[in-house]
């Protein structure tokens, strides 16, 4: 079913059993997380088994040698929330951070594609599904390992070929297109915030395509050093009582954690191999391929309009770097 342009209806979130529909439980439903992103560490009580305190945001740096380079750490703490949305791999909870801010985690038993989330053991999520929307959840993150979501790397992402996605549609060329090669433009020249507001709520889904895009944009300028008083402004926007309006409440709250830095491990990846093959002579090399690959199946269409973004910053910044390299005949003259 095409979903008009703008703002998807409420029914696009997930179809939820009649289960879903009973009365809260007064008890909540206890879970202990094996593994948690760092937002959910951060939003946690408590301290780091390595004494690094999460609630203001530093976490210890992963030693050399560890195996995927991702744990950083372990927390101390319980997050309250309530079940927000049922999927097919995944249970979706609205808490708070300690600012009293949204946040929507993502429980599963496998990794998921979301920046915050916690794994808790299958029998477990199997029984909070049977309990449905509006459920009250206590989830215990003692000892659980804290996965890192942080860009390190840094340097200029090479241009690749993303997979079709909203913005290859009829809707997306007329109504998004315009607006991402002008939200591009606004983090090359850092100004012009509401260029970046503009994708807000665009296109289909539960997190509509003009917001993962902008998330692929962020993502890209903060790897590439740009956009810092740009970005800084949206931030300010996505933190006004108007923020409400723009787009869908999981979509606000990934667009807030990733001004704030924090992003998936399947974009990382990307990113960390787009970086690596910039000045590689080699085009489409398999680590590039994988990771484009890996994240198209992010959702239903969510992962391939995040590579518009990456993609549409990408092309601005390697048209920059043509435009300022001398041309053959300049050389010649010096």
């Amino acid at each position: 079913m095409t979903v008009p342009v703008g703002l998807p209806p409420a029914s696009a979130a997930s179809p939820v059993s009649p289960a879903s529909l009973a009365s809260p439980v007064s008890a909540p439903v206890g879970l202990r997380a094996r593994e948690v992103s760092a937002p959910v560490a951060r939003c946690s009580t408590g301290r780091t088994a390595d004494g690094s305190d999460h609630g203001s945001g530093r976490a210890r740096t992963t030693p050399a040698g560890t195996p995927d380079g991702t744990v950083v750490g372990t927390v101390v703490g319980t997050r309250v929330g309530t079940v927000v949305g049922v999927f097919a791999h995944s249970v979706s909870i609205r808490c708070q951070d300690p600012h009293g801010v949204p946040l929507i985690v993502s429980l599963s038993d496998v990794p998921v594609d979301s920046v915050a989330q916690a794994r808790i053991p299958a029998d477990r999520l199997a029984d909070l599904r049977l309990e449905g929307i509006g459920t009250p959840v206590a989830l215990e993150t003692a000892g659980a390992a804290v996965v890192a979501s942080r860009i390190t790397a840094h340097g200029t992402p090479a241009v690749f070929s993303p997979p079709a996605s909203w913005f290859d549609t009829a809707d997306g060329r007329r109504f998004g297109v315009p607006r991402l090669e002008r939200a591009a433009e606004a983090i090359w020249g850092d100004q012009d915030a509401e260029a970046l507001e503009a994708l807000c709520g665009l296109g289909i889904g539960l997190t509509p395509s003009g917001d993962d895009a902008l998330i692929g944009l962020i993502a890209t300028a903060r790897t590439a050093g740009l956009g810092t008083r740009v970005i800084g402004r949206f931030t300010e926007i996505l933190t006004s009582p108007r923020a409400a309006g723009l787009t869908t409440e999981t979509s606000l709250c990934h667009l807030r954690l990733a001004v704030g830095g924090d992003f998936s491990a399947t974009v990382l990846d990307l990113l960390d191999a787009l970086i690596a093959d910039h000045d590689s002579t080699t085009t489409g090399q398999p680590r590039i391929l994988t990771a484009v690959a890996r994240l198209a199946h992010t959702g239903h269409s969510s992962g391939a309009d995040l590579m518009a973004g990456v993609a549409a910053l990408t092309r601005r910044l390697a048209h920059q770097q043509r435009s300022s390299e001398p041309s053959e005949s300049g050389r010649d003259q010096q």
